[in-house]
C-alpha cells in the first residue's frame, strides 16, 4: 500500500530523508515569509517614504549579486547538509540582532547580513534535495519544493502581519528565530553525506569551479534559453518587492494584515498549482509549461495593480491574487525542474547559484528603479511586474517552438 508497482512510493514525501528536509524547509520559509511582510511594513511605517522601503529591500538584495556566485560553489565543495544545517543556525543567531535595533537603517544593514549567510541555504536545499530522489522522479521533485514554499507563503504572509499587528515587531522576530532553530533541528537528523565533496574538495579552486558552473549554463541549450526569460521575471520581482507595501498602503488602503492576506490568498491558489505540477512535471514539456504559466500570470497582475485606480476595494485584489498563485506555483515548479534536469549533480549548487545571482542583479535593478519611479509617480509603477511576466511568457513561447520543449 501506498507503492507504485514498481515498488516505488506513490510520493516521494514517503522516504523519510525526503520528508525531514522538505519539512525543514517548508518551516523556514514560513520564517521567512513572514519576515518579507514585516520588514518593509516597519520601515515604511516609521519613515513614511517609499524610497527607505526600497533601500531596505534593497539590502537584502545585494548579497545574491555579491556572494550568491560562489555560494553554490562552496555548496559543491562541502557537504550541502551541513552547509543548510550551519546555515539556518547562523541565520537564528543574526535575527536575534533585529530585537536590539530601532533605526531603519541598522535594520537595512543588518537585512544584509542575513541575506549574506541565507545564500548558502538555496543552493544547498536545491542541490541535497536531488541526491535523495531517483533521477527520473526530479520533476516531481520540483514541484514538491515549490508546494513547500507555496505552502509557507500561505501561512508566513498572513501570520507574520497578524503577529506584528497583536504582538508587535519582537513577535515575529521570535517566530523567524523559532523556524530557523527547527529547521536546523530536522536537518541534523537528515542520515545523508553528500557524494562529491571528497573529490571537488581536492579539484580546481572556486573560481575555477564558478568558471565550470557558468560554462555548463551557457553550453546548455535549455539553461541558455531559459536565462532571460527568467531574468525578465525577477526584473519585474524586483518592482513588487519594493512597492508592494507602498501599494497596499496607498491604494487599496489598507494595512500589514491585509497584505499578509493578499499574499497568502496567493499561496492557496500556489498551492494547486503545485500539486498540478507535482503530477505532470515529468510528462509534459517543462519549458512550455513554463512559458504559457508566466503569460498568464502576467495578466493577471496587470489587471491586480490596476483595478484600484477605478475601484476601491480590496477583494478584488485577493480573488486575482488566488487565481494568479497557480501560474506562479507553475512557473517555479518548472524552473526548478529545468535547472535540476540540466544540470550534472555535481554542479548542480554552482548553476543554482548562477541563476540565482543573475536573476537577483536583474531584481536589484528593479528595486532601484522602483524606488525612483514610485517617488515620482507613486507606487502604481508597481504594474510594471506584470509587464515583465508577459514578455517573458510572450518570449518562451516563440524559443519553446524553436528548441522544440
Amino acid at each position: 500500500m501506498g507503492r507504485t508497482p514498481a515498488g516505488r512510493p506513490q510520493t516521494l514525501l514517503r522516504d523519510r530523508r525526503i520528508a525531514l528536509v522538505w519539512t525543514a524547509g517548508l518551516i523556514a520559509w514560513i520564517g521567512s515569509h513572514a519576515m518579507f511582510v514585516v520588514l518593509p511594513f516597519v520601515v515604511f511605517d516609521s519613515t513614511s517614504s517609499p524610497g527607505a522601503t526600497a533601500l531596505t529591500v534593497l539590502a537584502s538584495a545585494l548579497p545574491p549579486v555579491l556572494l550568491g556566485q560562489f555560494a553554490g560553489v562552496v555548496t559543491d565543495r562541502a557537504d550541502r547538509r551541513r552547509v543548510l544545517l550551519g546555515a539556518n543556525l547562523a541565520l537564528a543567531v543574526l535575527t536575534i540582532g533585529l530585537l536590539f535595533i530601532g533605526d531603519w537603517g541598522w535594520i537595512a544593514v543588518l537585512s544584509f547580513a542575513r541575506s549574506c549567510v541565507a545564500q548558502l541555504v538555496g543552493p544547498a536545499e536545491h542541490a541535497l534535495l536531488p541526491e535523495l530522489a531517483p533521477n527520473d522522479r526530479l520533476g516531481e521533485l520540483a514541484s514538491l519544493n515549490t508546494l513547500n514554499n507555496t505552502l509557507a507563503r500561505l501561512v508566513g504572509p498572513a501570520f507574520g502581519g497578524i503577529l506584528l499587528a497583536a504582538a508587535g515587531f519582537s513577535g515575529v522576530v521570535w517566530l523567524v528565530v523559532v523556524c530557523h532553530a527547527l529547521c536546523a533541528v530536522l536537518v541534523f537528523a537528515v542520515d545523508h553525506r553528500s557524494p562529491w565533496t571528497e573529490s571537488d574538495q581536492a579539484g580546481p579552486g572556486m573560481l575555477a569551479q564558478w568558471r565550470e558552473g557558468a560554462r555548463i549554463a551557457r553550453q546548455q541549450p535549455v539553461l541558455r534559453v531559459l536565462m532571460p526569460l527568467v531574468v525578465m521575471m525577477a526584473w519585474g520581482e524586483g518592482f513588487v518587492s519594493a512597492l508592494l507595501a507602498p501599494f497596499t498602503r496607498e491604494l487599496l488602503n489598507a494595512g500589514p494584515d491585509v497584505l499578509g492576506w493578499i499574499l497568502s490568498a496567493q499561496a492557496v491558489g500556489g498551492v494547486f498549482g503545485a500539486l498540478w505540477s507535482t503530477r505532470v512535471a515529468d510528462r509534459r514539456p517543462p519549458f512550455h509549461l513554463l512559458a504559457v504559466a508566466a503569460l498568464v500570470a502576467g495578466i493577471l497582475l496587470l489587471v491586480v495593480f490596476t483595478y484600484p485606480l477605478g475601484y476601491q476595494a480590496v477583494w478584488p485584489a485577493v480573488a486575482l491574487t488566488t487565481l494568479a498563485g497557480a501560474p506562479f506555483a507553475v512557473v517555479a515548479a518548472m524552473q526548478g525542474t529545468l535547472l535540476q534536469t540540466q544540470s550534472p549533480p555535481a554542479a548542480r549548487g554552482r548553476v543554482f547559484s548562477l541563476f540565482w545571482g543573475v536573476t537577483s542583479l536583474a531584481q536589484l535593478l528593479g528595486i532601484g528603479l522602483a524606488g525612483v519611479l514610485a517617488e515620482r509617480f507613486g507606487s502604481v509603477v508597481v504594474v510594471l511586474d506584470g509587464v515583465g511576466y508577459v514578455i517573458a511568457g510572450l518570449a518562451g513561447l516563440a524559443a519553446a517552438r524553436r528548441i522544440n520543449w
